[in-house]
């Protein structure tokens, strides 16, 4: 899975060639931005897509250029990110975009966006996450958001969200830095989460 920038056509299509087998498109606004992304993701007569087929994915032209295209546009899997509320309004219309297989709430730059950042238990997160359920249930589409625990996980599921993002590479590395902390605190070590004020040494 790979996620590009907004707007990034040929780096879109550089991801894919590396092997990428889903992109992960951020700041979605409406159904036609969301049509364009597909165009960009699939080959001809699905999209607009450009060929090399000399690597990863193809594999290395290995596989029969017909059979490599054909296989590209159906495994290939496009998420896109909903993070503003006009585009959560606009997510009936993005999940009935055709090749739009999954919609993804980012909460973060929702919260923000929307007036109260960091505070993901608000209504309104609540309520975007309600609404782009039912859209892409009504379209047959996937839908997911992160998850932040199990509880959370199966309220998810029961939304049914199959597209469930828990924590990341870096929340996984701070808990472990911290659970070190707790360890070795007892025996008199320190340990500061910042750069010494005034360019001083450790």
């Amino acid at each position: 899975m790979a996620r590009p920038a907004k707007g990034e056509f040929m780096r879109m299509g550089r991801l894919l060639e590396a092997g990428a087998r889903a992109i992960m498109y951020p700041r979605c606004n409406d159904a036609a931005e969301a049509a364009e992304v597909v165009r960009w993701s699939k080959f001809a007569p699905l999209g607009e897509r450009g060929v090399d087929s000399a690597n990863p994915d193809n594999p290395y032209l290995l596989q029969p250029l017909v059979e490599y295209l054909e296989e590209a546009n159906r495994q290939n899997v496009v998420i896109i990110q909903l993070e503003e509320p006009s585009a959560v309004e606009n997510a009936e219309e993005i999940a009935a975009v055709e090749g739009v297989d999954v919609l993804f709430l980012g909460p973060g730059d929702f919260s923000i966006l929307s007036g109260v950042p960091g505070q993901f238990d608000h209504p309104s997160i609540a309520a975007a996450r309600e609404r782009i359920a039912l859209a892409a249930a009504n379209a047959g589409k996937h839908w997911g958001c992160p998850c932040g625990s199990v509880e959370m996980a199966k309220s998810l599921l029961e939304m049914g969200a199959r597209f469930i993002c828990h924590q990341s590479d870096i929340t996984t590395m701070k808990a472990a830095l911290e659970k070190m902390q707790q360890d070795f605190s007892p025996l008199g070590f320190t340990f500061s989460p910042r750069f010494p004020a005034g360019g001083e040494s450790v």
